[in-house]
């Protein structure tokens, strides 16, 4: 069928395209951050993952995808399919895991080509590894937390058992305790919290140690209206050892406490009115300098985020999100990342000077 174009119709046409035109330049911008943060990767299954720097211009974000009815009722939670981002420096990319189901509930590496991951389905737990090219299934251990210190170091540890890979070959040891946290400085330096106490047990190369803390935790505050009795007691959260020291984040009732070992011995430091309240349970970030970064809260709850920094001096300094972050992790020598939800913007964040 031909349609004869009139000049009117002509016309009509074009103030037409003209004033769509218009209403597209001035539509307001996508949201994409504010002027601490800037989004680097629009990828909402990471909002509630986790991101990590494994080198100064490589990173990875780990997070989930909802599979079937729960993707379309929000009361409906999972079964997940596990996504995972690379960041070579200039651009994030999807990559794919070795599983198709499940959650990832450890991610560490010692360099670019080696990284680590633990992914948690009805199976069990399968240790994924990157070798610089691809994801592979390294072996299926039931374990909870990693920690890698080179290829041929790799502790897998869970409920008694801590499993080590030298490169070749894994074997296993029996441990007196439940690991849930795990952080390394060396082969012969690792540092593990206790799931049923609050301690840390610290790894010489040969034999495995327990530290007692129990000197060093904070009291239980009065009970108020703001501050409900915790029967309970401390939670000690995540652990981070670094050249630094070793430090420890915990929490009691609704108050927020750092560990500390930077010499002989421990010290305890209320972060309550310092960081605000950390629920998000992550290690402290290396600044690189001396210093840590911490995801702290404006709110009792701890959901409006601050990035909080320590110096090495222990002054202490905050700066509100405008948003909810969920993981932090620091590029060497570079910005820092994080994942969560600024705005209407969800995914991958770095922070802007």
């Amino acid at each position: 069928m031909l349609v004869k174009l009139t000049a009117t119709g002509w016309w009509l046409g074009w103030a037409a395209a003209a004033a769509a035109g218009l209403w597209l330049r001035w539509t307001p911008p996508r949201d994409v951050g504010n002027d601490r943060w800037k989004l680097v990767a629009a990828q909402p299954s990471v909002t509630y993952g986790q991101v990590i720097a494994t080198g100064e211009h490589d990173a990875w974000a780990v997070g989930w995808d909802i599979l079937g009815v729960g993707a379309w009722l929000p009361v409906v939670d999972g079964p997940h399919r596990p996504t995972v981002f690379h960041w070579d420096g200039d651009r994030w990319t999807k990559s794919d895991f070795p599983v198709r189901r499940g959650d990832i509930s450890s991610v560490a590496a010692s360099a670019p080509s080696n990284v680590w991951a633990l992914a948690n389905d009805e199976s069990g737990t399968s240790v994924l590894r990157w070798d610089g090219h691809n994801w592979a299934i390294a072996q299926k251990l039931p374990g909870t937390c990693l920690a890698v210190t080179a290829d041929n170091d790799v502790w897998v540890l869970g409920d008694y058992k801590a499993w080590h890979y030298n490169g070749a070959t894994w074997s296993e040891q029996s441990v007196s305790f439940r690991a849930f946290r795990v952080s390394a400085r060396s082969a012969s330096d690792i540092w593990a919290l206790d799931g049923d106490a609050p301690c840390v047990h610290h790894f010489d190369g040969q034999v495995w140690t327990r530290v007692n803390l129990t000197p060093t935790l904070p009291k239980a505050p009065p009970p108020s209206d703001n501050s409900p009795p915790d029967p309970t007691g401390p939670r000690l959260t995540a652990i981070t050892a670094d050249p630094s020291g070793i430090w420890i984040t915990g929490e009691i009732g609704a108050s927020s406490f750092l560990l500390s070992q930077t010499g002989s011995g421990w010290r305890s430091e209320d972060t309550s009115a310092k960081a605000g309240r950390m629920i998000r349970d992550l290690p402290p970030v290396p600044d690189g300098r001396g210093g840590h970064w911490f995801l702290g809260s404006t709110d009792i709850n701890g959901y409006d985020s601050a990035l909080a920094h320590r110096a090495p001096s222990g002054h202490w300094t905050r700066v509100p999100s405008g948003g909810e972050l969920t993981s932090l992790s620091a590029v060497p020598g570079g910005p820092l990342l994080a994942t969560g939800l600024i705005g209407k913007a969800s995914g991958v964040f770095r922070n802007l000077p």
